[in-house]
């Protein structure tokens, strides 16, 4: 053992407030990560309804508002609030952990953080700004009347709560830089917010403990309508994939005791949205969730129990583990994920369920997505409609007429690099129409280039090749009708 190294003398070493502003804006938050991180705190308080409002002008997003009907906070609980790092006792139930995610998660996104929390028939608020906490951590406390109304102004199409709520105004964003169509661009992201805090949030709104509105509005104009975040979740699949899943394992873990994973197998060739999510296949999307109390703190990933976490044969394989409060000491729960201690990503290699091992699930799903591989594709019967690539009223639309049910798969259109004889391309595997880059000017005409621009030439092309989505391959004789298709359309664009 060595020596004990004693000390010649303590002195107090406070942090730089100007390097500590930076650093928080630096936090590698993303916004769909940092808006969770403040829904935690509207579930601590209580709240059923939770609206997130994006307040645009004419350049782009000015604002962000995220209010509840919690139960507020009283002045003196708001200063403690916004305190860094403030100790409180927290319940083992309470999502909040560390007291740094209001803070922490806001100055990933913004320069001005304004809290405004109505408790009984008071009105309290105060701001952190990056100048303020650079001047030696001051915090500004605002006026009364001003915080009564701006609190009023902080529900768009939510009521006003009577009794209690808490609005969290972000301003001077940076992090949302618009470039382009200022529809498109507000449309894109309230659709990413929608899947991602609906994926996160997924336990709470299926059991109708919580509700989340996202929507927009003008600076100075009227709320737009909102969108109800519905659940997203990762295990809604109509049948298992394998009989005699889901299998619920054990894992002995140090400290913490035995701990459960549900290990889930997909069916082969699943299309679902619930298997997808948001992406072009399941692949991405294998792996661990993680809960705590409820909420999902990892979407997939398996954390260095498997090796390759990209196995296209293991994306029919999803294993939920719910973590008790104990295992805080034990996970060190990131913006992105968790980070497992080596002990307990050992006990979980370890998991079994009867004489099934953790390697025999994994086997099973491998089996799984081979047998499926072997089969006529599942999603030809499942209607393609248009996707990205065309303005998001337009998708809605053809979304509604085409798929009344919901239960679709998206087309999406993209400008690439082809050869001077294809004006299209077709991707059936990856659900995509690439369109040829060289002619889009002789396309666009005097329009102007965007991600949504030449909408009817799209939806043409979508109503030309829609069947072929479903071929699990093609004949010579189809590939010489798009040929032709192709040579056509060339001959077309060369003389505009």
């Amino acid at each position: 053992m060595p020596q004990t190294v004693t000390a010649a003398e303590s002195f107090e070493l406070p942090p730089d407030s100007r390097g500590s502003a930076a650093a928080f804006s630096r936090m590698g938050y993303d916004l769909e990560t940092a808006l969770a991180d403040l829904i935690d705190n509207s579930i601590d308080a209580k709240a059923g309804t939770v609206e997130i409002t994006l307040i645009r002008d004419e350049e782009g997003i000015a604002a962000l508002t995220i209010s509840d009907d919690g139960r507020g906070m009283t002045a003196d609980a708001l200063r403690e609030a916004m305190q860094f790092a403030g100790v409180r006792e927290r319940g083992g139930k309470e999502l909040g952990v560390f007291g740094l995610g209001l803070k922490a998660a806001s100055f990933s996104q913004c320069n001005s953080l304004t809290v405004l929390s109505k408790s009984a028939a008071s009105v309290s608020a105060c701001r952190w700004t990056v100048e303020g906490i650079s001047d030696n951590w001051r915090c500004e406390r605002l006026n009364g009347t001003d915080a009564q109304t701006a609190f009023r102004q902080g529900y768009s199409t939510m009521r006003v709560p009577r009794r209690s709520g808490t609005v969290v105004l972000w301003e001077r964003l940076d992090r949302l830089d618009v470039s382009g169509d200022v529809d498109e661009f507000v449309s894109e992201l309230l659709a990413g917010l929608e899947l991602r805090l609906g994926l996160i949030f997924h336990r709470y709104i299926k059991r109708d403990a919580l509700k989340i509105l996202i929507g927009s509005r003008d600076l100075d104009g009227e709320p737009g309508f909102p969108r109800s975040v519905r659940a997203h979740d990762p295990f809604a699949y109509p049948r298992s994939g394998r009989t005699g899943y889901p299998k619920r394992f054990t894992a002995e873990v140090p400290r913490l005791g035995q701990l459960t994973l549900d290990a889930h197998i997909w069916p082969a060739m699943s299309v679902q949205p619930e298997f997808r999510l948001g992406r072009r296949n399941g692949t991405p999307h294998q792996g661990i969730y993680i809960y705590r109390n409820d909420r999902l703190v990892q979407a997939g990933g398996w954390n260095g129990v498997v090796k390759d976490a990209s196995d296209a044969e293991l994306s029919l394989a999803r294993v939920a583990v719910d973590l008790p409060a104990s295992a805080i000491r034990d996970v060190s729960v990131q913006k992105s994920g968790v980070q497992l201690t080596a002990a307990l990503a050992q006990s979980l290699r370890a998991a079994t369920a009867g004489k099934t091992s953790l390697t025999g699930y994994l086997d099973d799903a491998r089996k799984t997505y081979r047998a499926g591989r072997r089969q006529p594709r599942a999603d030809a019967r499942i209607p393609p409609v248009p996707g990205l690539g065309l303005p998001a009223a337009v998708r809605r639309t053809l979304g509604d007429k085409l798929a009344p049910d919901g239960f679709s798969r998206e087309i999406a259109f993209e400008w690439a690099s082809l050869p001077k004889s294809q004006v299209f391309m077709l991707v059936p595997e990856d659900d995509r129409i690439l369109l040829n880059r060289k002619y889009r000017q002789q396309i666009l005409g005097a329009g102007k280039a965007s991600a949504t621009d030449v909408p009817v030439v799209k939806l043409l092309l979508f109503l030309l090749l829609e069947a072929e989505f479903d071929r699990e391959r093609f004949s010579a004789q189809r590939k010489a009708w798009l040929k032709r298709c192709n040579a056509v359309l060339v001959e077309a664009v060369k003389r505009k």
